[in-house]
């Protein structure tokens, strides 16, 4: 790694945790009890099951690209919590299905609410639809490429 690269590494490193603390990020975060305390694979995991129908949880290893002994813990978790149930999927009978409960739906409803409020901060720090537009093309790019 060369001086410029470490450089813009690090700069990179300090601008994102500066993002995080002053978007008030916690404060944000606080006023959505149901999501308090999940983690990035769990709310995952309730998006996903929102957006499709008849789930199994081999779609969601292949989609979360994690260990099925932490997916299950993941799913234990969040039964425990009482925001998916398992039945048997009409699709595959012998797969389990998840889906929301009642306080799933509105989890995940809240997560939305929490995304929107949170990156809303961000686009609407920059001054015009020109710079949201550019910020939106290197995000694309950066997300395409870092899959590859």
């Amino acid at each position: 790694m060369d001086k410029e690269y470490k450089r813009q590494v690090d700069e990179l490193n300090k601008l994102s945790h500066s993002m995080l603390a002053e978007s008030n990020y916690k404060d944000i975060e606080s006023k959505f009890l149901r999501i308090r305390g999940l983690s990035t694979n769990e709310l995952s995991i309730l998006r996903i099951i929102s957006e499709k129908e008849d789930v199994i949880i081999k779609d969601i290893l292949e989609i979360l690209n994690v260990p099925k002994s932490t997916l299950t813990s993941i799913i234990d978790r969040l039964e425990k919590r009482d925001l998916i149930v398992r039945a048997i999927s009409n699709k595959d009978r012998r797969s389990y299905k998840l889906e929301l409960t009642e306080e799933g739906h509105m989890a995940q409803d809240e997560h939305l609410k929490f995304e929107e409020e949170f990156y809303g901060k961000i686009m609407i720090s920059l001054d015009t639809y020109e710079d949201r537009e550019n910020l939106l093309k290197l995000i694309r790019k950066i997300a395409y490429n870092i899959s590859n």
